[in-house]
């Protein structure tokens, strides 16, 4: 098991560097983040530390090339963004930028840079480094084999000015999704020294050198990350209500991949904070007194895509059998709470141009078979599987390695196919492996699902000339077009309408079986306050608090 800190071990080593800190946030003003806990006359929020209890090991920050959830999460906390998207109103507010511009055409983009703003080596965060990284995102590094920013529109220039402090972004073609891009984890405003680092150093979160509230204090890697207050910073998003420092001394970050693990070491008080919580375990820990979050964020929903290079997905009436054969509804009735909801569509509520399309792929098992028959499946083995000219419909998937809840799920949906004669095999693999599971093309289904800024991630996902996740061999034009279209659409209204036609033509064809909205769920002490998230769920530790100190 891996090493937890203890209460005991906590308390010795900060009592008191949390005295000193409480002793002199007593003499400050509000704004120095020294404001009693509501409810709590006489208790500080600043001061003490949260050990936080991942589930998954830390993969790769390099903002580039990285994707693990977990790495995006720990980085929002140590780099800030130009703007910042409000997670309840999904308003878009500034930050970095103090205010933009952008021309009629929606090709040019003026940002304004804020005043007195530091990375946390000293350099200034001023117009001329905004646009090194910029620059750096849309170029990337080939010597270091870091890639640019797939998620970037195409730009023709950028200019900066540190007298006037502006950056002016000029585009190739209009992105109404631009400013969504902006916020987003990946692309997070980095020092200089961060750029010019090799790969193998970016890689690590101690080799991300930001300007957000925390840094890294320590990290031995695969094993524990230490994140400590920055002292000085001043620089929080519009309408936070901490506008200082943050009021934690230390954030230890250690994973455990284990849920049993997790769970008990949050129980003996060795961890405040935790990820995932089987939804069986949510009732019984709210219970004993703990606080269970479940945070829904915007972007991609937990659905299935299905591989076209496999046998038999290239029937349509095939995939709609599949789409229709699996009851939404009694996955969560069995298997999750009501923090957790069926899909409506192939992103979630919330995301740009979001559309109900739920009664495209309604629960309908006598259409399945109908299709099925129509597709000449109409005979069964022993088994009582379908069967054609002597071959069995068979399907083949892999359990999700980054979902916690994914294995009964994958059952139950096993169990829901087999009676309408589908036989959808079943295997697992590890995080080392699975990566290249997408790349076998025997592989039928696999799971996609990620809380993503901008539904951008559309295009890069299923573009036949990208990732080409539905494996087309043969381009469906439509869905290119449709796909093109919504990068570079000229105004939001029209952006909303071509992502509808996105979600209705991927749904029509069935190239995905929606699944359920994804979920991510924390458990907290009690002593622990105000854990904030990122409009894609991601935890914000900024404006957290521990009445432990």
């Amino acid at each position: 098991m891996r090493h937890i800190l203890t209460p005991a071990r906590r308390t010795t080593a900060l009592t008191a560097a949390s005295m000193a800190i409480v002793l002199l946030a007593t003499g400050c003003s509000a704004s120095a983040g020294a404001d009693a806990a509501p409810g709590a006359a006489g208790i500080e929020k600043r001061g003490g530390e949260v050990v936080y209890l991942d589930a998954e090991l830390s993969r790769s920050t390099q903002l580039q090339s990285s994707g693990t959830w977990q790495d995006s999460a720990y980085i929002e906390n140590v780099a800030d963004r130009l703007v910042h998207r409000d997670a309840e109103t999904k308003e878009i507010k500034p930050w970095i930028a103090e205010s933009w511009t952008v021309s009629e055409d929606g090709r040019t983009y003026e940002f304004t840079i804020r005043e007195g703003v530091t990375f946390s080596n000293g350099q200034a965060l001023d117009a001329s480094a905004v646009k090194r990284n910029l620059d750096w995102q849309v170029e990337g590094d080939e010597d270091k084999g870091i890639p640019a920013n797939n998620w970037f529109p195409r730009v023709a220039s950028i200019a900066a000015d540190d007298a006037a402090r502006s950056v002016t972004v000029e585009l190739e073609e209009p992105s109404t999704g631009f400013l969504a891009i902006l916020s987003f984890w990946r692309s997070a405003l980095v020092a200089d020294e961060t750029i010019e680092a090799p790969i193998e150093k970016q890689q690590q979160l101690s080799g991300i050198i930001g300007s957000g509230p925390f840094v890294v204090e320590s990290e031995e890697y695969g094993a524990e990350i230490v994140l400590a207050r920055r002292d000085g910073y001043a620089w929080a998003p519009e309408g936070l209500a901490n506008q200082g420092e943050a009021y934690l001394d230390k954030v230890t970050i250690i994973p455990v991949t284990e849920d049993s693990v997790r769970l008990g070491s949050l129980r003996a008080g060795e961890a405040d904070i935790i990820r995932y919580i089987q939804p069986s375990e949510e009732e019984t820990l709210t219970n004993a007194g703990f606080e269970v979050i479940a945070q829904q964020g915007v972007g991609n929903a937990n659905v299935w895509d299905l591989k076209q290079s496999a046998p038999f997905l290239d029937d349509v009436r095939v995939r709609r059998a599949l789409q229709h054969g699996i009851d939404r509804q009694q996955i969560i009735e069995d298997l999750y709470t009501e923090n957790w909801s069926a899909a409506t569509s192939v992103i979630t509520p919330g995301s740009v141009g979001y559309e109900d399309v739920s009664d495209l792929f309604e629960y309908d098992a006598d259409k399945s078979n109908s299709l099925l028959d129509d597709a000449g499946w109409d005979r069964r083995d022993a088994d009582g599987f379908r069967t054609r000219n002597g071959e069995q419909l068979r399907i083949l998937t892999y359990v999700d390695v980054y979902d916690s809840t994914a294995k009964p799920l994958f059952q139950l949906v096993q169990w829901q196919l087999k009676q309408i004669g589908v036989n959808l095999e079943i295997k697992e693999t590890d995080y080392a492996n699975y990566a290249s599971v997408y790349t076998d093309p025997t592989v039928g289904a696999l799971r996609n699902g990620w809380p993503e800024a901008d539904t951008t991630r559309l295009s890069i996902g299923y573009h036949s000339e990208g990732s080409n996740s539905f494996a087309f061999q043969e381009p469906d034009a439509e869905l290119d077009r449709l796909l093109e279209d919504q990068l570079t659409a000229a105004t939001v209204a029209e952006r909303e309408e071509t992502i509808a036609e996105i979600q209705e033509r991927i749904v029509e064809q069935a190239y995905a079986l929606p699944i359920i909205n994804d979920t991510q769920v924390f458990g907290l002490a009690e002593t622990v306050n105000d854990l904030t998230f990122s409009s894609e769920a991601r935890p914000h530790f900024y404006e957290t608090w521990t009445e432990r100190k």
